[in-house]
C-alpha cells in the first residue's frame, strides 16, 4: 500500500513541477477562444441528451474544440497568475462546465440537471455517462482540477499580500467563499465517480493524481465547513474502492482535509 500510494505521489509532483519554467498565463484573448470553442461544441450537442450521443473526442471536428477549453497547459506555472485573472478563470471553468454538463446529461432526455435529481431512472442513465464517456470527463475533470487550483493560488497569494482590514471587505469575502464553494462542489463530484461502474483502473489513478495536485492547496485555503465536506467524502469513497493504489490516494486525501 505505502509502494502504492508513493508512486501516486510521485506522479502528483511530476504533474505539478513540469511547468517550472514558465509562468501561468491567461489573457482575454484566451477567455474568448475559449467561449468562441464552447459555442460551436454546444451546436453540435443540441440534440444530445435525446439521442445519447453526444460530440467526441474522437471526431476530428470536436477535438479542436475540446482542446481549446480543456488544455490547461498555460495554468502549468508555478508562480500564481495576477488576482485580477480570476474573473477569467471563472469564465473558463463555466466554459468546461458547460461541456462537462452535456456529457452528463446524455441520453437523460433532459437538458435540466434538477430533473435528473428527482428522477431515479435518469440519474442512473447520468451516472452511467461517466464511463460511456470515460476520455472526455477525465478531460473536464483534469481541466477543472487544474483551473480551480489555479483560482486557489491566486486567492492564497492575494490575502498574504493585504492587511487584515482589508480581508474584511465583502466583495473579496465573496469572492473567496465563492471559489471555497466551488472547489468543494468540483472535489466532491470528482471523489463520486470512484464508486461507479465501468470505469478502468488507469482512468481512476490519473484522477486520483489530479486530486492528489489540488489536495495541499486546497485543504489550506477552503473554508471550515469546505473542507469537513471533502474529508468526509474522501473517507467514504475510500471505504467503498478496491484498487489499493486508488484507495491509499483517496485516503491521503481524506487524511490532508483532516489535517487543518
Amino acid at each position: 500500500m505505502r509502494r502504492h500510494l508513493h508512486i501516486l505521489t510521485v506522479l502528483a509532483a511530476f504533474a505539478a513541477s513540469c511547468g517550472l519554467a514558465q509562468a501561468q498565463t491567461v489573457t482575454a484573448i484566451k477567455i474568448d477562444s475559449i467561449k468562441k470553442a464552447t459555442e460551436s461544441f454546444l451546436v453540435l450537442a443540441k440534440d444530445a441528451d435525446t439521442t445519447g450521443k453526444p460530440p467526441r473526442y474522437s471526431d476530428p471536428a470536436v477535438k479542436p474544440l475540446l482542446d481549446t477549453i480543456l488544455n490547461t497547459k498555460d495554468l502549468e506555472g508555478g508562480k500564481p497568475l495576477p488576482w485580477a485573472s480570476v474573473q477569467m478563470l471563472h469564465e473558463w471553468n463555466q466554459a468546461t462546465q458547460k461541456v462537462g454538463l452535456i456529457y452528463y446529461l446524455a441520453g437523460t432526455g433532459t437538458t435540466d440537471p434538477l430533473a435528473v435529481s428527482k428522477d431515479p431512472q435518469k440519474i442512473i442513465k447520468a451516472n452511467s455517462n461517466t464511463a460511456a464517456f470515460a476520455y472526455e470527463f477525465g478531460r473536464y475533470y483534469d481541466a477543472q482540477m487544474r483551473i480551480l487550483g489555479a483560482m486557489i493560488d491566486s486567492a492564497i497569494a492575494q490575502t498574504a499580500t493585504i492587511t487584515p482590514e482589508q480581508r474584511k471587505d465583502p466583495v473579496l469575502r465573496r469572492i473567496l467563499n465563492n471559489i471555497s464553494d466551488d472547489t468543494a462542489r468540483a472535489v466532491t463530484g470528482l471523489l463520486g465517480t470512484f464508486v461507479l461502474d465501468g470505469l478502468q483502473d488507469d482512468w481512476m489513478l490519473l484522477r486520483v493524481v489530479a486530486l492528489l495536485e489540488i489536495t495541499p492547496k486546497a485543504a489550506k485555503f477552503l473554508a471550515p465547513d469546505d473542507r469537513s465536506q471533502l474529508k468526509n467524502a474522501a473517507a467514504e469513497v475510500a471505504e467503498h474502492v478496491s484498487n489499493p493504489d486508488v484507495k491509499g490516494g483517496i485516503n491521503a486525501i481524506a487524511r490532508a482535509f483532516a489535517t487543518y
